[in-house]
């Protein structure tokens, strides 16, 4: 049984409860040590491949880009996007990301066109 009485004990619980709310999430240190590595317009254009918005593919320069940032920050980006979005969005976003990296490594594979 727990008891909360008033006074200095209920202060303490209640700074407890809010220090612990804001503690970062065990990706957040990934995250941050990628995201300056990744300009931000493919970031949109991965992000939003990877949301499944309609139309949305990145250009063969971000999948160089994205490529480069690597699959750790590729993945660590889908599991962050998982975690913002509703549940049932879980299976489709990692399927796009996969498919999205997939066809980014294709792209990186193809050797440049020269006119």
């Amino acid at each position: 049984m727990l008891m909360v009485l008033p006074g200095h004990e209920a202060r303490r619980l209640e700074v407890e409860v809010e220090e612990s709310a804001q503690a970062p999430p065990p990706y957040s240190p990934i995250i941050s040590s990628c995201a300056p590595k990744l300009p931000k317009n493919c970031g949109d254009e991965v992000r939003d491949s990877v949301l499944g918005l309609e139309g949305s593919v990145p250009t063969d320069e971000c999948c160089r880009q994205l490529v480069r940032w690597g699959k750790t920050c590729h993945d660590a980006f889908a599991q962050l996007l998982v975690s913002l979005e509703p549940a049932s969005q879980k299976s489709s976003i990692l399927a796009n990301s996969k498919t999205i990296w997939e066809g980014c490594v294709d792209v990186v594979a193809q050797p440049p066109v020269s006119f």
